[in-house]
This record gives C-alpha cells, sequence and structure tokens, in this order.
C-alpha cells in the first residue's frame, strides 16, 4: 500500500478562512491608514488654503465644500475651477457662472495648489462630521476622519500569530497523516481524527519542553500587562493609558489654540505667571475676550463654548451687563503640601519647553490632562539627565564663567565639564532641600 497522506476534509476550508480572515485584516488596516493619512492631508490643506471663506459644513463667505466633487459631476473641472476660477467662468462654464452670480460675484482667490492637493482637500470634506451635541448643552470634539488606533501594531501580531498557528496546525495535520498511513501498512490501529482544540493539546503533550517554554513566556507576557496596567491606575501619567482628564465646564481645545498648524498662540500669552510666578495660572476670562469679543463661533464647538466665555464675562454680544458667572474650572495638577516646584524657575531659568512636563499640549490635546505622573522619582530622573542652557542665561553667567575660565588645575570646578554640558543635578538639583524645606 502506498505510503500517501490523507488530507483532513476541514482542513482547506479552515486553511482558506484563516487566510480571507488575514488577508482582510492586512487589507483593513492599510486602507484605514491610507485614508487617515488622506483626511489629515486635505485637513491641512484646507486650512491652509480654504478656511478664510469656507467651511466644510456650513456656507460662509463661500459656500460649503462638503459635496461639491458631487455637484461639479459631469458640469465640468473641479480641479480647474479650484485653482483659477475666474479663468473656468471666462471660458463660458454655465454651472461655473451661475456659482458665480449666487455668491454675489466675490472672487475666489487662484490656488497654486495640486490635484493630489485638491483631491485630498475633497475627501477631509466630505468625511468632514460636525460635532455632535452633548445632553449637557456641551460639545464633542469634532469628527478626525477614518479611525485608526494607535496601537495597530496589535493586528500585525495577531496576523503574525495566526500564520504561525497554521503552520503548525497543517504540520502537526501532515504529521498524523503520515502516521496513519505508515499505522495502516503495518496493519495496526490508525490514530482518530482531533479537533483544532485536539490537536493543540496532543502537541502539547507530546512536545512538553516547547510547550512549557511558551506557556512560561505567555505567563511572564501577561504579568508584564497586568503590572503596566496596575502602575498606571490613578493620576500617574505615562503614554499606555488615558491620563488624568477631568471633564472641564467649557470644551477649551488646546491643540487648536496653540498648535503650530492652527492659531498658534504661545502659552504664556494664556499663562502668563508662568514665568514671572511658581504657578502657571489658570487665565481670566478677559484674556480670552482679547480674542472671543469677536470671534462668536468656534470651528468645532460652535457657539455654545463661547457663549459660556461671554456669561462668565457678563457680556451680550454687544455690552458688559455686569452679571457675571465665574467659570468653575477644575484643578488637573495637584503636587503634595511639603514639596516646592517654580514654574519661573524652570520656564525662565533653566528654559524647559511647557511640553516637557505638560505633553503634546500643542498637538493632541482637547482637554488639559495629566500627562506627567509628577512622582519624586521622575523628578529626580529629569534633574539627573536634562542640561542646563549655561551660556547666554544670565542666571548663570557667572557660573558659566568659573567653569570655562578658571585654569586646568582647579579639578573640583573642571570635573563638571568632564562630559562636555552640566546637569541640573551636577548644580545641586539633587538635594533634599531644593524641593522640600
Amino acid at each position: 500500500m502506498p505510503l500517501v497522506p490523507r488530507i483532513s476534509k476541514s482542513s482547506p476550508g479552515l486553511l482558506n478562512a484563516t487566510l480571507a480572515f488575514i488577508l482582510s485584516l492586512s487589507v483593513t488596516a492599510a486602507s484605514a491608514q491610507a485614508d487617515k493619512a488622506t483626511y489629515a492631508a486635505g485637513e491641512k490643506v484646507f486650512k491652509g488654503n480654504c478656511a478664510s471663506c469656507h467651511k466644510p459644513d456650513k456656507d460662509m463667505t463661500g459656500p460649503a465644500l462638503k459635496g461639491a466633487k458631487a455637484r461639479w459631476e459631469g458640469k465640468g473641472d473641479i480641479h480647474a475651477w479650484i485653482k483659477n476660477s475666474q479663468a473656468v467662468i471666462k471660458s463660458g462654464n454655465p454651472y461655473a457662472n451661475e456659482l458665480f452670480g449666487k455668491w454675489n460675484k466675490s472672487v475666489m482667490t487662484p490656488n497654486a495648489i495640486s490635484d493630489a492637493d485638491i483631491d485630498a482637500v475633497l475627501y477631509y470634506v466630505d468625511n468632514f462630521a460636525p460635532p455632535v451635541k452633548a445632553g449637557g448643552g456641551g460639545a464633542a470634539p469634532a469628527a478626525e476622519g477614518p479611525k485608526m488606533g494607535k496601537n495597530t501594531y496589535w493586528q500585525w501580531f495577531l496576523i503574525t500569530a495566526l500564520i504561525l498557528l497554521i503552520v503548525v496546525l497543517s504540520l502537526g495535520g501532515i504529521t498524523h497523516q503520515l502516521r496513519n498511513a505508515t499505522l495502516e501498512r503495518e496493519g495496526k490501529p490508525t490514530e482518530p481524527e482531533r479537533s483544532i482544540w485536539g490537536r493543540i493539546t496532543n502537541w502539547a503533550w507530546n512536545n512538553k519542553g516547547w510547550a512549557s517554554v511558551l506557556g512560561l513566556f505567555i505567563v511572564v507576557w501577561l504579568i508584564l500587562l497586568a503590572w503596566d496596567w496596575a502602575f498606571e491606575i490613578g493620576v500617574y501619567g505615562g503614554d499606555k493609558v488615558a491620563h488624568y482628564k477631568p471633564e472641564q465646564p467649557i470644551a477649551f481645545k488646546h491643540a487648536l489654540h496653540a498648535g503650530k498648524d492652527n492659531l498658534n498662540i504661545n502659552c504664556q500669552y494664556c499663562h502668563s505667571s508662568a514665568e514671572k510666578g511658581r504657578h502657571a495660572g489658570i487665565p481670566s476670562a478677559n484674556v480670552c475676550m482679547n480674542c472671543h469679543k469677536a470671534v462668536s463661533e468656534g470651528s468645532t464647538t460652535g457657539t455654545a463654548e463661547i457663549a459660556k466665555i461671554y456669561d462668565a464675562v457678563g457680556w451680550d454680544g454687544k455690552n458688559y451687563t455686569g452679571k457675571e458667572k465665574p467659570i468653575k474650572w477644575i484643578k488637573v495638577h495637584n503636587l503634595p503640601d511639603h514639596v516646592y516646584f517654580s514654574h519661573q524657575q524652570h520656564v525662565s531659568v533653566g528654559k524647559i519647553e511647557c511640553q516637557k512636563c505638560h505633553g503634546p499640549v500643542d498637538t493632541e490635546f482637547d482637554v488639559a490632562e495629566q500627562w506627567a505622573p509628577l512622582t519624586m522619582g521622575w523628578c529626580i530622573q529629569c534633574h539627573n539627565e536634562t542640561e542646563v542652557q549655561m551660556a547666554g542665561n544670565g542666571y548663570y553667567d557667572e557660573i558659566h564663567r568659573r567653569l570655562t575660565e578658571t585654569p586646568m588645575g582647579n579639578k573640583e570646578l573642571q570635573k563638571y565639564l568632564e562630559d562636555e554640558k552640566i546637569t541640573v543635578r551636577e548644580l545641586g538639583g539633587w538635594e533634599c532641600a531644593k524641593c522640600h524645606y
């Protein structure tokens, strides 16, 4: 009898289904990533070239752009219209002339952008969604385009694990069929067909060494995950889980106000005491009114949130009424009473950027959150690694002069320049009385 393995009837179906699942995961992940990149690129071009006259979903100086691509279908080249609307109007295009007349013959500024940029903008406006009103009268953040989780590596981990599982099960199935063929040839009873779980347990039983190593790896991995999860509970910061982020009475979006691609307002314009005092301070509503006396509608929250600022200062849209309702902000960062910390010392003297302790407020934050753990170990580590900007720093001019001009014979001072930098620790940043006294 020839030694030919009989392939299990369930194997091809399982293999095909798993491969189809893996392929769908790969295509979905790649498609979502490409869509998100297109959305982000379109948003950037829109804000730089179109936002002064257009909104995606509302008429402004010009019409809402959502659906513009569909409206131009069969009526002309929308790319040519966006690049130079006057040239399209002069060509006699009926739809272009209709739009021009409808919007009081307002001339659209020519845009020197590529077709790819225009396609990205059209994708952005077509997929833009207005903010959803919350039950308490506030507004949720606006849609940010096709979602793509930060931890997408888990998808690829799952795909790799499934591929390895297919290989193991396939090899196990082939081995099982060969073994049965051998037993049939020798006239011995064959082994029964096993389910997938049965194959796994049978492999583990016959390969106790490898099964033990794999089991130990999984147990250690789960313990590490549990440890990381437990450590991040509470207000401690980190980039793995959500930080302490209380809901504030006004939905103020830091990334919109401080972001370089948005309004790019300097942090100290609002938190003016950070450079001159211990506390950065919460800006008064009067600071907000410097801009919002003229800006009554937000790009993502509409009028609801700015109306709360008006209520706080007693502004009815034309005059101050004197009826004020103070904003009850919720404190986010809170150090123990026995800890001394001065913003002035770090901002003015240390030249530390706000993002060093407060995280990417200018790019990612919608609501203020505790990004850093603010534990003693975190501060000590920062003092050990952070280099002090000595040159040109008026506070340390004398120390810098002594270190650079003292004869080489003075080893007590020159030792600090062995690594060509001076850290906070070397200036006494590890002395207990610096923070506790």
